[in-house]
């Protein structure tokens, strides 16, 4: 018997990623059925391949050239009767996302860069027919562990410049919504969702990503997008709190 694997993915060296694991799921679970994989990397494409049927695992990124799997997820498609099990690459996670996705159909979500051995042990699990995974619960990651090797040491010397330099970053963010000066408010948000991703900081670190994209889309003429009000107050709260 051989599944079906729609991979709804534009970055060519992710789709070729989840192309080498497959070809390592023999070796990883003899049980698992061989996979035949099928990529499409525009929102057009994949409504097109969903209609067609005959899947029996969706794997998707949610950032596409032509807008977000997010809308082919409000609009049920992973809900219908006899929908495949979805799984969602995503780079961003909260527990707020969590359970959006949850709410939508998918039954895991992974962050990127995905580890082999966890996007296997997701394939396999789903291709047998297993209950669905409960999403991981990205809030609760130590980040010394996962970013600095445990040296809390490193961890703290380099958290400390960041609190300082967050004074700067407030500045240049006030002054980028005050000029209504797009390109500058993302660079600023480009540079946070990193920094605050490794000191732990998931949620503002989600929140600077979704900035920076709404910036990149934004067009002149246009209002300028939402969102650098909460991610400044976070900054502030972290610059209190130290």
């Amino acid at each position: 018997m051989t599944a079906r694997l729609l991979l709804i993915e534009d970055d060519a060296s992710i789709a070729r990623f989840v192309q080498l694991a497959l070809e390592e799921l023999p070796s990883h679970d003899a049980a698992a059925p061989a996979v035949e994989l099928s990529v499409v990397r525009r929102l057009a494409d994949a409504r097109a391949a969903l209609a067609a049927g005959g899947w029996q695992l969706v794997i998707s990124d949610l950032m596409l050239p032509d807008g977000s799997a997010d809308a082919l997820l409000a609009e049920g498609l992973a809900q219908t009767a006899g929908a495949p099990p979805w799984v969602v690459f995503s780079a961003g996670l909260n527990p707020e996302r969590h359970a959006e996705l949850t709410a939508r159909g998918v039954v895991r979500a992974l962050r990127k860069p995905v580890p082999l051995a966890e996007l296997l042990d997701t394939v396999s699990q789903l291709l047998r027919g297993g209950a669905a995974v409960a999403l991981p619960r990205a809030a609760g990651v130590d980040p010394v562990l996962q970013h600095f090797g445990g040296d809390r040491g490193l961890y703290e010397s380099f958290r400390a410049g960041c609190l300082e330099r967050f004074s700067d970053d407030l500045a240049q963010g006030n002054a980028a919504v005050a000029s209504g000066d797009a390109p500058s408010l993302r660079r600023v948000a480009h540079g946070l969702k990193a920094v605050l991703e490794l000191l732990g900081h998931l949620e503002l670190a989600a929140q600077a990503r979704a900035l920076e994209e709404a910036a990149a889309a934004w067009t002149p003429g246009s209002v300028l997008p939402e969102g650098w009000l909460p991610l400044s107050r976070g900054l502030a709260e972290l610059r209190r709190g130290a």
